[in-house]
């Protein structure tokens, strides 16, 4: 019996063989790659690399600009304005109380005038407030007067209420303080205090604040502190005024009533 023998393939055969399986690897490997980098990529999501790259930098900020002082605005009458006895200038209480709450002083006073007492300069106190107005004012202080004794007590109560308007029309956000008038002793004559109640009933009327140095009976039990005229402060009166009337002040500007 003959042997059995395999017939050998034709070489084309083996050659073609040897290609498929080499395309088959290489493709395994194409697939093996491009799955790799799909991987690579998910691991790292592009919108936080792109983030971490970008510089944070701070908004510009300057300085904080300091804030203007507050202004205080006065009118008044000798005992606002001083003379040779005492107070003039910066030894003024007007002067004293700005300095002490930090504010900045627009003075506006004369001797001898009042709501109804033509002063010296020829004006009573709506003369003064017209002729020269605060607008900018944080606080307006409306002093006295003992000037107005003996003047009409209607008058004084009309014109002290046109002041305060008046003021206030200059002014709409000033704090309005009405400081009645001041007498060296307990022996208050009668008719300032009918001109103090004139002006106590304009500035009850209008809402704004009132202090009552009769009432509260400043210099009555203070020596020293008025002049050899018997009127005038010197200049020590001067600094007892300002420590009387700097807390009121201080209270408006901080927010707080007389």
């Amino acid at each position: 019996m003959r042997g059995l023998s395999l017939e050998r393939p034709p070489r084309w055969g083996l050659i073609a063989l040897v290609l498929l399986v080499a395309a088959n690897v290489a493709l395994f490997v194409l697939l093996e790659d491009r799955s790799d980098q799909v991987v690579s990529q998910a691991d790292e999501p592009p919108a936080i690399a792109a983030v971490a790259s970008t510089p944070i930098r701070p908004s510009p900020t300057g300085p904080t600009a300091p804030s203007a002082p507050p202004i205080l605005a006065v009118y008044g009458d000798g005992y606002a304005a001083g003379n040779s006895q005492g107070g003039v200038g910066p030894a003024g209480w007007p002067a004293l109380v700005a300095r002490q709450v930090g504010a900045t002083l627009a003075l506006h006073a004369a001797p001898q005038a009042g709501y109804a007492s033509v002063g010296a300069r020829g004006q009573d106190y709506r003369g003064l407030v017209q002729a020269s107005p605060v607008p900018d004012a944080s606080v307006t202080l409306l002093f006295g007067s003992r000037n107005d004794r003996g003047e009409d007590v209607t008058a004084v109560e009309v014109n002290a209420a046109q002041v305060i308007n008046t003021v206030r029309t200059q002014s709409s956000t000033t704090a309005i303080v009405v400081i009645g008038p001041v007498w060296d002793d307990g022996d208050v004559p009668a008719d300032v205090l009918a001109a103090r109640d004139a002006v106590q009933t304009a500035a009850e009327a209008a809402s704004v604040s009132f202090v009552d140095p009769l009432r509260e009976g400043w210099f009555v039990d203070e020596q020293g502190l008025i002049s050899p005229d018997e009127i005038s402060p010197n200049d020590q009166g001067h600094q007892y005024l300002a420590g009387l009337i700097s807390p009121v002040v201080e209270q408006v500007l901080t927010g707080l009533d007389p």
